[in-house]
């Protein structure tokens, strides 16, 4: 019943968006599945602003096709996970390129674009922890019986999130967030002054990354790891960094698509000690609303176990 319930639903967002582009007389998008970023026609020697509308239309393409494919198989928690994650690079690679756009209509997107990820937050967060528990009841040989008060309550608390963030989707507002990106995208959004549009993508590429790997390496000295804030600024530039040398390996030498092995794991490392911070707080509020001493009991292993290991990373880090 929940399936038809949700084809339609499909059927009605795809009706309303391809009519609200029908509208202004803009032909209806035809997403295109891009199996990887060296595909994409991108040339060292093109101007950096031809290349960037190549690569804002990839990212665009796949916000679409991860949006559609959470609604061919909802059930799967991946399909959440790939939604916020296309539009978490598409934001990173607006990001990378931001001295190229117009101030203020460049923070406005990406001002929609993080509301668009906060919609599957709670969700994605809910499904991690749920991860985090399996992961901890393997690695302690802990029963499944060991946990199951904890695990049916944060499975509860999933769906009702979920039920939440179909509710949002809805009203449309996601599909009209993306049309009115895609509108942002034709409407020339560079900042016609800078004399950056004139470089080539190699040499704008070769300069950002070494400004973003600079910035990287002097906030890691001075990182003070229980600040949480300060460790996930860290941990999303490296992200970001890691995003945009993802996107770009086509026309980047050996050394620096190596280095993206390091970013990736300053980033998993950073991440897993943030998730901690998160998770401990999420198992507070969620453990506040009962008086249940073993639900308590289980949230404790679950912090205690991921304060140890995160602690272990975090050394191995900074050390």
């Amino acid at each position: 019943m929940m399936m038809e319930k949700m084809s339609a639903l499909l059927l009605e967002n795809q009706g309303r968006y391809e009519k609200g582009l029908l509208l202004p007389q803009i032909p209806p998008i035809k997403s295109v599945k891009i199996v990887n970023q060296s595909s994409l026609n991108i040339k060292a020697k093109k101007k950096v602003g031809a290349s960037v509308e190549i690569i804002m239309k990839n990212g665009f393409n796949e916000i679409i096709n991860a949006y559609d494919d959470f609604f061919a198989d909802y059930s799967d928690p991946e399909g959440v996970h790939q939604v916020r994650v296309r539009i978490r690079k598409f934001r990173a690679m607006l990001a990378f390129f931001k001295p190229l756009f117009k101030g203020e209509s460049y923070q406005r997107q990406q001002d929609t674009l993080r509301k668009m990820g906060q919609q599957f937050g709670e969700v994605r967060q809910l499904d991690v922890l749920l991860e985090d528990l399996l992961k901890v009841r393997k690695n302690t040989n802990q029963e499944i019986s060991d946990f199951g008060k904890l695990e049916v309550h944060l499975l509860n608390k999933r769906a009702i999130a979920f039920e939440h963030l179909l509710a949002d989707l809805k009203t449309d507002a996601f599909a009209l967030d993306l049309l009115d990106l895609w509108v942002w995208e034709l409407n020339d959004p560079w900042d016609e002054e800078t004399p950056l549009l004139l470089a080539s993508l190699k040499d704008y590429t070769k300069k950002q990354i070494g400004n973003w790997r600079k910035k990287i390496k002097k906030s890691m000295k001075s990182l003070d790891v229980k600040n949480q804030q300060a460790v996930h600024r860290v941990r999303i530039k490296s992200k970001k960094l890691r995003y945009a040398i993802e996107a770009l390996s086509s026309i980047l030498d050996r050394k620096t698509r190596k280095s993206m092995d390091a970013f990736e794991k300053i980033q998993d490392d950073l991440g897993y000690f943030h998730d901690v911070f998160a998770n401990q707080h999420l198992l507070e509020q969620l453990t506040s609303e009962s008086n249940d001493v073993t639900l308590h009991y289980q949230a404790g292993i679950i912090i205690g176990g991921q304060m140890m290991e995160g602690n272990r990373k975090i050394k191995k880090l900074i050390n």
